[in-house]
Order: structure tokens, then C-alpha cells, then sequence
């Protein structure tokens, strides 16, 4: 399994997934140790008794003891990689749709409603980057909406005479227009998981 898929490429993220998967790894290593203490302590025991028992010779103990020690480690490491890579697997697939709404969240505090968030059908995520899509739409058409009525304001102000309340309202709509200027409503651009931006 390549790299690419288990670690997210994005450092901040990548570190994310180490802290979730470091502490289960060392659970598990936790739990196999102390069972693979407790089998060499039983194994001991029936070793001795069944030593005394048929007088078998030291030697031929501790080799049934190292057979038995080094199976366990064996397993043992078997299974932390195998949880290792499961666990980076898992927390990847959290990681990366997070990134992507976090990108997009970024551009979208940076004026850009032309964004929309593009997730893994089934992702589990999928359903919040559509609410995403759907409230920068709704945002998106409101904004134009606001847009025009303030251009209808300043052009209104723009025809009153220029005492001190006709140029305050054309003021105050020009500033409200520079204002909504902020926002960028084209051209869309798509950020998906996992790929570069597409327009």
C-alpha cells in the first residue's frame, strides 16, 4: 500500500493522524505484552511442573520456552503492523475529506464563493461538503441580490440633492458596495479530496 494512501500529504493533517494512531498502537503493544507475560509465566509453571514430572533436561525446557516466547513476539508484530495499517487507512479517510472542507472553508473566509467541496461518493463527509456547497450557494445569491439593491440605492442617492443627507446615503452606499465588493462570486472553482482545484 502506497504512502500516498495512508499518510495524508498535508503536514498539519499527517500529525493528526499520528496522534490518533500512536496511542492505539501503544495500547494494543500494552495488551499484547502483558498477555504474552502472563502465557511465558503460565507456559513457566506447566514447564516446571511438567520438568519435575519427566525429569526432562534444562536445555530441552528452555528451548520449549524461546519457541513459544519468539511465536508470541512474532505474532505480536504481525498484529501491530497490521493495526498500524488499518489505523493510518481509517484515520486517512478522516483526515483527508476534513482537509478538503478546511481548504474550502478557507477560500470561502477569503471572499470566494465561487468554491464548491467535492468528496468520495460515500465519503462519510459527503453529506456536510453538499451543506457547504448549498449555503455558499444560498449566500452567493443573496449577496447579488444585496448587490443590486445597493447599486439601486446609490443611484437613487446619486439623483437626491447634495446637502448633508443626500451625500451621507450615497456615502454609505458606495462603502456597503465596496463592502460586498469582498465577495467573489466567479468563477467557480471546485477543491476536491485528494486532487488539485478544477474550475
Amino acid at each position: 500500500m502506497s504512502r500516498a494512501r495512508l499518510l495524508h500529504a498535508h503536514q498539519p493533517a499527517r500529525r493528526r493522524q499520528v496522534r490518533w494512531v500512536v496511542p492505539m498502537l501503544a495500547l494494543l503493544a500494552a495488551a499484547t505484552l502483558t498477555t504474552l507475560a502472563v502465557q511465558y509465566r503460565v507456559s513457566d509453571q506447566t514447564v516446571g511442573t511438567e520438568f519435575f514430572r519427566a525429569h526432562k533436561t534444562i536445555s530441552h525446557t528452555g528451548e520449549l520456552l524461546q519457541r513459544g516466547f519468539i511465536l508470541g513476539a512474532v505474532v505480536l508484530a504481525v498484529t501491530l503492523v497490521a493495526v498500524g495499517v488499518w489505523a493510518l487507512r481509517l484515520t486517512h479517510r478522516i483526515v483527508a475529506p476534513l482537509h478538503t472542507l478546511h481548504h474550502a472553508l478557507d477560500a470561502i473566509m477569503g471572499g470566494d464563493l465561487g468554491v464548491r467541496v467535492e468528496l468520495h461518493p460515500g465519503d462519510e463527509f459527503q453529506e456536510l461538503g453538499q451543506s457547504v456547497n448549498c449555503l455558499v450557494e444560498q449566500f452567493g445569491a443573496t449577496l447579488a441580490r444585496v448587490h443590486t439593491l445597493a447599486d439601486g440605492v446609490r443611484a437613487a442617492a446619486a439623483d437626491l440633492p447634495r446637502d448633508a443627507g443626500g451625500q451621507h446615503l450615497l456615502e454609505l452606499a458606495t462603502e456597503l458596495d465596496r463592502t460586498l465588493d469582498f465577495f467573489r462570486l466567479t468563477p467557480r472553482r471546485i477543491v476536491r479530496e485528494n486532487g488539485p482545484s478544477r474550475t
